[in-house]
Parts: C-alpha cells; structure tokens; sequence
C-alpha cells in the first residue's frame, strides 16, 4: 500500500499547524490593526479591550488591540478544541 518514496516525505504535525495558523492569523490581526492607525484615518475613537484597557487609535495601539482580541478569541477556541480532543475523543477509531 506505502511505497518507499512515501516514507521519505516528512509531514507537520496536526498540533504544530493549527499553532502556526494561530501564529498567522494573530500576526495579520496585528499588521492591519498598524496599517489603519499608520494610515491616519480621521474620526477613529480609542478602543477598549475587555473594558479593562483603553488603546488609542494610533499605529501601534490598534495593532496591540488586533492582536490582544484575535489571541484571546482564537486562543479560547483553541483551547477548548485541544481540551475536548484530548478528553472526549475515542481512540479506537
């Protein structure tokens, strides 16, 4: 079924490409964010992250608040998904 050639192809892990996605998806979060305070836009109200930290619509604040809200919302997520693959799925199947 497996030829040689096939075992010779290294693979990426399943837990180390959803952290890299993770990693992406956070880092994207964080490059708008400085694009949209970088690029001045007029009118732009300070945010507040959780209603515990207030950032001001400058580059680096918005982009501190993507990547803050993107890794507390993923990272949840994520974190409920490895609970549950860890405890609940059988592996039998």
């Amino acid at each position: 079924m497996w030829d040689e050639a096939d075992e010779d192809v290294s693979t990426l892990g399943g837990k180390w490409l959803i952290l890299v996605l993770y990693a992406v998806v956070v880092s994207i979060a964080g490059l708008t964010g400085f694009l949209i305070g970088a690029l001045g836009i007029r009118g732009l109200r300070p945010v507040t992250f959780l209603g515990l930290i207030t950032f001001q619509p400058t580059a680096v604040g918005l982009a501190a608040y993507g990547v803050l809200t993107m890794g507390l919302g993923l990272g949840v997520m994520l974190g409920l998904v490895i609970y549950v693959s860890n405890n609940y799925v059988d592996e039998d199947t």
